[in-house]
């Protein structure tokens, strides 16, 4: 059984029908809060709320309109007529459309026969779930082709395939063409599901003690009966019991062991131990409710990885939020390579799941307005971007979650324009990756193109909904008169932009932040003393090399000026102490920002 794709439409934020692929292996769910990542698992959760109808500006333009239609939800699965079988039983329904019986001769037994040999031919089955108008039914729709014979709960289907097996472990079954009009077809669709999906809610705390909840064991949505269930696998499975506690020491490597032993005749509770079993000692067994929330939740992670013989969908809200990266890591390790079979379905607000794993599907939530939207990029789009930001110097965890991008000059503008956002573009800042570009200097050779490599990053940007947009590339002015500053913003078409003085060094030459920058570093001297130096500077001197000939008479040769590391120390400072000398540099920033606005407009 494998899930390929949910949609949903004029549902909580969804309008429009949104329709996610999913792929196997890992699906990521990206995007921020409220945004339709947990709506769309509530498709896969059967939870069809009819009062539930999409509200926005879109649908409700005027005040005192009324929502209007009904929710609709779609489930398409893959599977094969042996899944059917182990999924149903010894008796599998499927619906006849009239189409695929007017194609035969005359005889019912002629029809579930043929029928019946297409299941055979068919390598898959897909099955359509469908929630809306207040039905709920299953569609076979690529069987006998297009033509979609609805299977419901009351059925009003005149022509159902019956394909009975004496048991379960038959490979023929008897095959019958019935009428079940107005009466239950026996497949209650959310039993059809949950054998094949479990999911994880951003909200779980597994209890640390839990009653008998039947036999076999199944974990609950909420793994309250988590202790029950891991005390029926000590003591049924041993060799899965064992196997478990590797995976939980492999997340946590101080837990050994876990175990749920009886503390009444009708309830379990959970314990962690630091040593293995083998040296028997349960004196220094801890009880979940004393060990951190992750552990809890990891154990039933794993626990239904390792007791669903058959594929499943597994769903997980924000596995990072109650792990450390690297323990996140070696969860998602473990569920890729020893839960191979399953699907999983990841929703995520950090940028750590989003780099440890490899994805077939990412898909980006999205609704400012209220009105969700859907991007996706497919797994092997991922692994050329991957490459292509790697040839960069760029890690994808730079762009997660960013609204834009300014590529700028270096590893110093890259450390000291965020602050400076946040001072003179606050309601820009926390939205834009500040990124250094690549091999500047690539600008200047001979010979090179500079709008090929200004449109490199142009098209990085362009490439795939995981990189933002780009504002611009910053870089500084130099020795460029402005004849030449112009030509090389019109050969970038706009996407290359410049300092208003030579380099970032120009402005922050002020000599109270100079001298306290060397007071920092243990030399003694005044803003008298600094203000001399810089006014010895002659025209052609750059400001680095004033910079470094300050520091270096003041300390004597004892610091030289490092751009990394003391110009960020003087915007913080100049921040801190004389934010109006930075205006200038901050009037150039805004500039950037307008231009860009505008033409977006």
């Amino acid at each position: 059984m494998r899930l390929t794709s949910i949609t949903v439409s004029n549902y909580k934020s969804f309008m429009d029908a949104g329709t996610v692929e999913i792929g196997a292996g890992f699906n990521l769910f990206i995007g921020a809060n409220n945004s339709g990542k947990t709506t769309m698992l509530e498709a896969l959760d059967l939870r069809t709320d009819k009062t539930m109808l999409h509200r926005s500006i879109w649908s409700l333009p005027e005040y005192g309109d009324q929502t209007q239609g009904r929710s609709s939800l779609q489930i398409s699965v893959k599977t094969s007529l042996q899944e059917l079988k182990e999924l149903l039983g010894t008796t599998v329904l499927i619906p006849i459309p009239e189409n695929f019986r007017n194609m035969l001769p005359t005889g019912v037994n002629d029809v579930a026969k043929a029928a019946y040999q297409r299941l055979l031919d068919a390598p898959e089955i897909t099955l359509v779930w469908e929630n809306g108008n207040e039905q709920q039914y299953m569609s076979a729709r690529t069987i006998f082709g297009e033509s979609a014979l609805t299977l419901q709960h009351e059925s009003t289907a005149n022509h159902v395939l019956q394909l009975r097996f004496p048991d379960r472990q038959a490979t023929i079954p008897e095959c019958h063409i019935v009428n079940l009009v107005g009466q239950p077809t026996g497949i209650r669709l959310s039993d059809f599901f949950k054998r094949f999906f479990y999911r994880f809610s951003a909200q779980r705390n597994p209890a640390v003690q839990s009653g008998f909840t039947g036999a076999p064991a199944v974990l609950s949505p909420d793994a309250s009966n988590l202790a029950f269930c891991l005390s029926q696998l000590q003591l049924n499975d041993a060799h899965g019991h064992s196997l478990l506690c590797d995976w939980v020491h492999r997340v946590f490597p101080s837990v050994r062991w876990v175990q749920a032993p009886a503390v009444s005749n009708n309830q379990w509770h959970i314990q962690c131990l630091p040593r293995p079993p083998v040296e028997r000692r349960d004196d220094l067994a801890v009880t979940l409710d004393q060990m951190g929330t992750g552990i809890g939740n990891v154990i039933a992670i794993l626990f239904i990885v390792l007791v669903s013989r058959q594929p499943q969908v597994i769903a997980i809200d924000e596995p990072n939020s109650f792990l450390h990266p690297r323990a996140l890591r070696e969860l998602l390790q473990i569920l890729a390579v020893e839960g191979s079979q399953h699907q999983y379905i990841l929703t995520a607000h950090s940028p750590d799941v989003l780099t440890a794993v490899s994805p077939s599907f990412v898909t980006m939530f999205s609704a400012p307005d209220g009105r969700t939207t859907i991007r996706q990029v497919a797994g092997g789009d991922i692994v050329h971007l991957r490459e292509d930001l790697s040839d960069l110097g760029i890690r994808m965890t730079d762009l997660h979650g960013r609204d834009r991008v300014l590529w700028v000059e270096g590893q110093t503008e890259e450390l000291v324009l965020p602050e400076l956002l946040r001072r003179f573009c606050p309601e820009l800042a926390a939205g834009t990756a500040v990124l250094r570009v690549e091999h500047t200097g690539t600008f200047e050779k001979k010979g090179v193109v500079v709008s090929e490599v200004a449109n490199i990053y142009r098209r990085l940007s362009e490439s795939s909904a995981l990189v933002p947009p780009m504002v611009a590339i910053l870089l500084d002015r130099e020795s460029r008169s402005e004849k030449e500053c112009q030509r090389l913003i019109a050969e970038c078409k706009g996407v290359l932009r410049l300092l208003d003085r030579a380099m970032l060094e120009d402005y922050v030459l002020n000599a109270p932040a100079i001298t306290a920058r060397l007071n920092s570093l243990g030399e003694s001297c005044t803003d008298g003393q600094v203000e001399s130096l810089l006014s010895q500077a002659s025209v052609e001197e750059t400001a680095a090399n004033t910079l470094a000939r300050v520091f270096l008479v003041i300390s004597e040769a004892r610091h030289e000026f490092r751009k990394t590391r003391d110009v960020p120390s003087l915007i913080t400072w100049l921040l801190e102490n004389d934010p109006d000398f930075l205006t200038p540099l901050g009037a150039c920033l805004t500039t950037i920002f307008v231009r860009d606005d505008t033409a977006a407009q």
